[in-house]
This record gives C-alpha cells, structure tokens and sequence, in this order.
C-alpha cells in the first residue's frame, strides 16, 4: 500500500482480521473471543475510526506461577497432622457441604488478557492496545507498569540469564535521542472508544516505516486486508503471548 492508510482502510482490513482471527483454531482458545466493535458515538468515530477490534478472555499464567504451584502442591509424605485432620473432619462431617467445597485458587500473577487494536489517526495506523485484569478475587485491573513488566517478561522467557535475553529486551525497546535503546515499546494509552483505564499500547512511532518496509516488495499492490496481516505479524513481535492467525500478508 504506496499511499496512507486511512481510518476507512483500517475498517476494511480489521473486519477481514476478525473473520480471519476466530476461524484460526491455534489462534483463539476456549475462553477466548474475537470481534468487531461498532461505535455509536459520532466523535469518537471522528477523531479515530468507526470501531475497534476487541479480542478478550485470554488466560495468561506467568512461568515462574506455574512452577511455585507445582512445589506448593506436593505434600510431604507422612505428615504428622494428617491424623489430626482425620478426627477434625469426622467431628464435623454432618456440617454444610457448601462450606466444606475445595476453592479454586488462581496461580500467582495469573491474568485475564484484554487486546484492543485501535486505529490512530495521529499517526496513521493501527495500535495494539492490551489491558490485564488480575485473577484475584474481585478481579483488579492491573497498573501500567505491572503490565509492562508482563509483557516483558513474556518477551524474554526462555532466555533469562544469557545474551539472547539481552537481545530480546533490546527488541521490545525504543531508541533514545542517543540512538541507544532505553523505553521499553510499551506505553500507557487511552482507549480512543472510551474503555475505561489500565491501557499500555505498544507505541506506533516507529510503525509506518516498519511496515513500509514490510510491503516494499509488494510494489504498492497490498490492500487494506493485507496490510492488517502484515502489521499483526509485525506488532506480535513485541507482544509474545498474543495469539495471532497463522496466516501472513493474503490479499
């Protein structure tokens, strides 16, 4: 696409990206739904675009939270309170059952994803938006730093402690006016269709030349729909956890 990409383009392309996202079975989970937003509200329609994709109920559960669950859970054999416990529960085995069922504790750090893919008209392109709601009782929508932090993380797993995790931060950064990387990518962002706070946006300063040199082999024929292909692959990069469709640049 050799021209801007307008609010009317990223309309046209992120409804083909929605349709695209939840036929992907490895890209949506059980828990997990993909559609576009309609906005009624004719500012907010002026001063971005006419909707927003809303993909939530992504179930993120930190590596370190998993591993903590699974050496908490072992009991040691031959514990000296086991017969104690017997006795205590054979005392009251008539009492209410409800109070008595096992509750489902979330593991530590455990979230609910929500991503928003936005369109900025100051910048003239899409911005992925992502918001994390806590899994502990009363479900806290967590700060922007704690999400940056998530997110992070999720960028560098699996590399902790050698230079590929040096690389992988670097990756998530943005260059300083030394040239040097220092801010992480991730900002905080207010939800352009009012959705309330706790936003980080992965920020879109460096994204219309990013992906003018993505379709540059395209000589120009690229279309609104597969210019949302390309720019979810490009963002995803930052964003490890987020599960995109497989496919890549389709017309």
């Amino acid at each position: 696409m050799s021209r801007a990409f307008t609010a009317s383009d990223f309309e046209a392309g992120a409804r083909v990206l929605v349709d695209r996202w939840c036929r992907d079975p490895a890209a949506v989970n059980a828990s997990m739904t993909v559609r576009w937003v309609e906005e009624s509200d004719t500012v907010r329609r002026n001063a971005a675009a006419g909707g927003y994709v809303a993909a939530e109920g992504h179930l993120v559960v930190p590596e370190r939270s998993r591993t903590i669950q699974n050496d908490e859970s072992d009991e040691p054999p031959g514990s000296s309170d086991h017969e104690d416990v017997e006795d205590h529960h054979e005392d009251h085995e008539e009492e209410d059952d409800d109070a008595a069922a096992p509750r489902t504790v979330p593991p530590r750090g455990a979230h609910v994803r929500s991503y928003h893919v936005v369109y900025s008209k100051s910048y003239g392109c899409p911005v992925l938006l992502v918001r994390g709601v806590s899994c502990e009782p009363g479900g806290r929508v967590m700060g922007h730093a704690e999400t940056e932090a998530s997110l992070v993380a999720a960028a560098t797993r699996g590399a902790e402690g050698c230079a590929e995790e040096e690389r992988r931060r670097r990756a998530v950064s943005l260059p300083n006016v030394d040239g040097e990387r220092g801010l992480t990518a991730f900002a905080p962002w207010e939800h352009p269709h009012g959705r309330g706070g706790g936003w980080v946006g992965v920020h879109p300063c460096e994204t219309r030349s990013a992906m003018a040199t993505l379709l540059a082999g395209e000589g120009g024929g690229v279309g609104s729909a597969g210019y949302m292909s390309a720019w979810i692959s490009f963002v995803a990069a930052a964003v490890a956890d987020l599960p995109v469709p497989a496919h890549r640049m389709d017309s």
